[in-house]
């Protein structure tokens, strides 16, 4: 008979099997991960699936498991991780759903029996073909020069080259922004309550003061030779339209670097809010209503309006779900994953 380990002796197992999977998933990513949101999978809230080469993430909430993204591989391997993590969720008695899947896999998923609906879209930037010149851009150029003129500077470094104090000064702005705010919010794409990642490629933005202090930082997640924004972490008395000076000089960099794309960020329902309702006058007037009330809550037009003034390319994003029946649970699950609802609401 095999003895039983104690308890400490369980969670050091745990925690290595734990590290082994995110060292095995990391890999992966490093290597298939071109999607904008697959860097986020790396999320550790997450918990990892992997078979046929490939690896997906989920998170379980309410016997839902909410699948962040497309799961990352060769696109061959894809379809037969998912069919196979649907097996081992149905047998643990749990519903599935993917959350902000890509239209690149949306034929396989049909091919498995699930459905899809567009849920919203993905602002991503060209950095080659952005530019600040001329009258479509004259705003946002403005705001560059505003905060130029107001002595603030924005520095642009690499994971690699931070220091100790820069750690420091970021880890002081992240813990003022989160005193404001009484929940995180993200989950497929962001890396949410755990604080900055150590990667030597990442990029960030640091914008201080006249005074020298810090008072904004963009973190930009490396992914394939590609940039993915991750936080905008803003504090105190700072101009406006520093936000658009951070993107537009992390676009620059870009340019540079001769970086392919930089995604800005998911807005929900952009598609939406982008362009007038299509149908009968009783569906086009529902839909504004429904629109309408959605951004009270969740911000959509005021996303849309910042992402819009960097001539992005829209991509859209969709969720995947199991039947017409269960679409409002997964809604609901979604919801909670993302923040947006706590976990104590029922379905």
């Amino acid at each position: 008979m095999t003895a039983l380990r104690n308890a400490p002796d369980l969670a050091a197992e745990l925690d290595r099997l734990t590290d082994y999977d995110l060292l095995a998933a990391r890999a992966i990513v490093a290597r298939h991960g071109h999607d904008s949101i697959s860097p986020f999978i790396l999320r550790p809230d997450k918990t990892f699936q992997f078979g046929a080469g490939a690896v997906l993430a989920y998170r379980v909430i309410g016997q839902t498991a909410v699948v962040s993204g497309d799961p990352v591989g060769p696109d061959a391997a894809v379809p037969r991780l998912l069919a196979g993590f649907i097996e081992f969720a149905r047998a643990c008695g749990w519903r599935v759903v993917l959350w902000a899947a890509s239209a690149r896999h949306l034929p396989s998923y049909q091919g498995l029996g699930l459905r899809a609906v567009r849920v919203g879209e993905e602002a991503v930037v060209d950095p080659a073909a952005f530019s600040l010149v001329g009258r479509p851009v004259r705003k946002l150029r403005q705001s560059v020069h505003r905060v130029e003129r107001r002595g603030w500077k924005i520095e642009a470094c690499d994971g690699r080259e931070l220091d100790a104090r820069q750690w420091w000064e970021m880890d002081e702005v992240e813990a003022a922004w989160r005193s404001q705010r009484s929940r995180m919010l993200g989950f497929a794409m962001g890396m949410g309550e755990f604080g900055w990642s150590a990667e030597d490629d990442d990029l960030y933005m640091l914008a201080r003061s006249p005074e020298g202090e810090l008072g904004a930082v963009m973190h930009f997640i490396s992914h394939c030779g590609k940039l993915s924004l991750d936080t905008m972490r803003r504090v105190g008395e700072t101009p406006n339209g520093l936000n658009e000076a951070l993107v537009c000089r992390a676009l620059e960099v870009a340019r540079q670097r001769r970086i392919p794309e930089v995604s800005l960020n998911y807005a929900g329902l952009a598609h939406l809010v982008r362009q007038p309702p299509s149908g009968g006058p009783a569906k086009r007037l529902a839909t504004r209503l429904a629109l309408r009330l959605l951004s009270r809550r969740f911000q959509m037009q005021r996303l849309v309006t910042f992402n819009d003034k960097f001539s992005p390319e829209w991509r859209p994003r969709y969720l995947v779900f199991e039947s017409r029946c269960r679409l409002p649970g997964a809604v609901l699950r979604v919801l909670q994953a993302e923040g947006y609802l706590s976990l104590g609401d029922r379905g």
